[in-house]
């Protein structure tokens, strides 16, 4: 993994519509040579095989033997966690991610997330990474939006903590 460069980024896909932005995205990030933490929710592993021509185990040491030969990453360059793999890198503030991106992101995930909610992994470590004012990156994939949604995005960007 000698070729990784620069702090990780953790890259989270829910369940919204637009796995393809997701794979097209990380494979972006295993060109530029960058290591990525990822995480995937259970509806986007039911969601991903029907929108591309990947089908992801639901082990998640499965999963990055699948991705790093997919992209043909470097041994290491993909780290995948489990949904309540607490102790993973993301889940604490003393190995933070440079920045976090949730795309594509559910308005479920949205709305835990700007309510602090962390119930599994992809919502703790966006909350870490709010916490430690890094940048986090939401590409939520719902339209029409009910107003409560909007007002979840506002909620965020007011923290000034991060990028909407």
């Amino acid at each position: 993994m000698s070729n990784v460069s620069g702090k990780p980024i953790a890259l989270a896909i829910t369940g919204a519509s637009g796995a393809p932005y997701a794979l097209r995205l990380l494979q972006s990030l295993v060109e530029a040579e960058r290591q990525v933490y990822l995480m995937v929710s259970k509806a986007a592993q039911v969601v991903m095989p029907m929108e591309t021509d990947l089908s992801l185990p639901s082990r998640a040491s499965e999963a990055e033997i699948l991705l790093t030969e997919h992209f043909n990453a470097a041994p290491g360059q993909i780290r995948v966690f489990g949904r309540e793999q607490w102790t993973a890198p993301v889940a604490s503030g003393s190995n933070p991610p440079q920045a976090m991106v949730v795309g594509p992101g559910s308005t479920g995930t949205l709305s835990a997330i700007a309510c602090g909610a962390s119930n599994n992994l992809i919502e703790r470590a966006a909350d870490g990474v709010l916490k430690d004012q890094r940048k986090l990156i939401l590409n939520v994939r719902e339209s029409p939006c009910p107003p409560r949604h909007p007002q979840h995005l506002a909620s965020l960007a007011r923290m000034g903590w991060g990028t909407l």
